[in-house]
């Protein structure tokens, strides 16, 4: 079974008209893309390459509205304070309760867990779990990625990652010192090391002329790539519109620079005051032609 600090109550996040607070990213993600498209997306092994690939899963209808059903049975169970048994669930679906309640888990070993051995799979069923897994190889689409758009692939995911590394950063097992991680400046030093393999001009603080005739710093920036990326930290309530003012304005000033065709914003919410952290992303991201120059904008969330 997961960890239970990965079930802690989250900001809301609204799917299909239910209103999810305990489910753990990776769903969240599902249920983003579904609603959006009725598919998902995740790094799987192909046997055929012998290797991961990212790989998007199509669903139908039918299944899109299962997986929502299934999904929002175990956000009741993980509300519920996730009791040794499904059916102990109030307001949970009885044949989903059923069918989680007699699921195994087998180890590479050979050895078994369970019944019950109550994870997301288990409320999936039969059917979902293999199409999600990519265990159903026709349904599976393996999506390859070439040039910048394969750098820019691997960056987002390095920044995906983020919010568990600043946890377990917080957090080390006993008898090691935390690596606390408080402060803008502490996540842009994170990200170079995290990002230095793959871009292998990344630099720090990099000048970026002022229309006034002063100078403002980008945080990480490559010019090779073209990728300039900024850290914004909100440590307190009521700060999230001013930071969204601060991306509108850095945006205008960064345009100028050379390497300046891809702007990324990494916020990281460590008072959790952003409403709806999906929302925020997909509005303030996309591109934008600012004094005849076409620039990719992405924002991402982290909440440590």
């Amino acid at each position: 079974m997961d960890e239970p600090d990965l079930y802690a109550e989250r900001l809301p996040t609204e799917a299909f008209g239910y209103v999810f607070t305990h489910i753990p990213e990776h769903v969240r993600d599902d249920l983003g893309s579904l609603e959006r498209e009725v598919a998902i997306y995740s790094d799987q092994w192909v046997e055929e390459l012998g290797d991961f690939r990212h790989v998007r899963i199509g669903f139908t209808e039918a299944e899109q509205k299962e997986f929502v059903k299934r999904s929002w049975a175990y956000e009741l169970w993980i509300r519920a304070d996730m009791p040794e048994w499904a059916r102990d669930t109030p307001g949970i679906d009885q044949d989903i309760a059923n069918e989680a309640d007699s699921y195994v888990l087998y180890t590479r070993d050979g050895e078994s867990l369970g019944p019950p051995y109550l994870c997301f799979a288990a409320f999936l069923g039969e059917h979902l779990e293999a199409l999600s897994c990519g265990m159903l190889d026709e349904r599976r689409k393996v999506i390859e990625f070439t040039g910048k758009e394969a750098l820019l692939f691997e960056v987002r995911r390095v920044i995906r990652t983020l919010t568990p590394t600043i946890r377990s950063f917080n957090t080390r097992e006993k008898g090691l010192s935390p690596w606390i991680v408080t402060r803008e400046d502490d996540v842009r030093d994170l990200l170079y090391v995290m990002l230095r393999p793959i871009v292998f001009d990344i630099s720090k603080e990099e000048a970026v002329p002022s229309r006034g005739g002063t100078h403002k710093f980008v945080d990480l920036c490559s010019k090779a790539v073209k990728i300039m990326l900024e850290v914004k930290w909100i440590s307190k309530t009521g700060q999230w519109k001013r930071i969204v003012e601060q991306i509108h304005v850095d945006i205008q000033s960064y345009i100028t620079h050379p390497a300046c065709e891809t702007l990324i914003f990494v916020i990281v919410d460590s008072a959790r005051d952003i409403p709806d952290p999906k929302k925020l992303e997909e509005e303030l991201s996309g591109e934008q032609t600012i004094n005849g120059k076409l620039v990719n904008i992405k924002v991402f969330v982290a909440e440590p």
